[in-house]
């Protein structure tokens, strides 16, 4: 079956943006690695909230030159009236009814390959309702002091983590972990 993999970059003090909602200063750091490409060619589906999939000024760019081109299932309490265009290996499934059905669907949907999540809110509620096997974070090298942080509202919330592997890139360092289901 598979994994269910939660992956960001952060700033050192946890953030995904800065204060205007900017992610170019935390991935300018980012260089692409043989562990980053295995995971994304080992990507069946994604999942990510409807905040994450309007990071794009054209929804119907994400057929041609998104970096996962598999289906992905965007949680949202409101779809948009236009559906965005799709190709032969990336469709676009807006979820209206829950986490734990965007999972269940692109579980089916990745067949033996991986599911990444990408995005901060979904990424704690998928962490709320252990629905994570992984964990990447790769810290970008910046301190932002204000902006959105990955591990909010997570209160009431002991998450255990075992480290698997450590990747030193020339500005970055990245921890992959295995979420310890209680």
């Amino acid at each position: 079956m598979a994994k269910v993999c939660l992956g960001m970059i952060l700033s050192l003090d946890g953030y995904v943006n800065d204060r205007h909602g900017d992610m170019g200063k935390i991935y300018a750091s980012f260089e692409p690695n043989e562990a980053i490409e295995t995971a994304m060619a080992n990507t069946g589906a994604v999942v990510m909230g409807r905040n994450s999939f309007d990071e794009s000024p054209d929804p119907d760019a994400y057929a041609d030159d998104y970096e996962f081109q598999v289906p992905l299932f965007v949680l949202t309490h409101r779809p948009p009236a236009k559906h965005p265009r799709e190709n032969q290996n990336l469709t676009i499934t807006f979820v209206t009814d829950g986490i734990e059905s965007a999972v269940q669907q692109a579980r089916e949907a990745a067949g033996e390959k991986d599911v990444v999540v990408l995005g901060a809110d979904i990424g704690q509620q998928l962490l709320k309702a252990k629905l994570v096997d992984e964990l990447q974070v790769a810290f970008a090298p910046i301190i932002l002091g204000q902006g959105l942080r990955l591990f909010e509202h997570l209160e009431g919330h002991e998450i255990h983590l075992e480290k698997l592997r450590t990747i030193e890139t020339a500005q970055q360092v990245e921890i992959w972990y295995k979420v310890i289901k209680k």
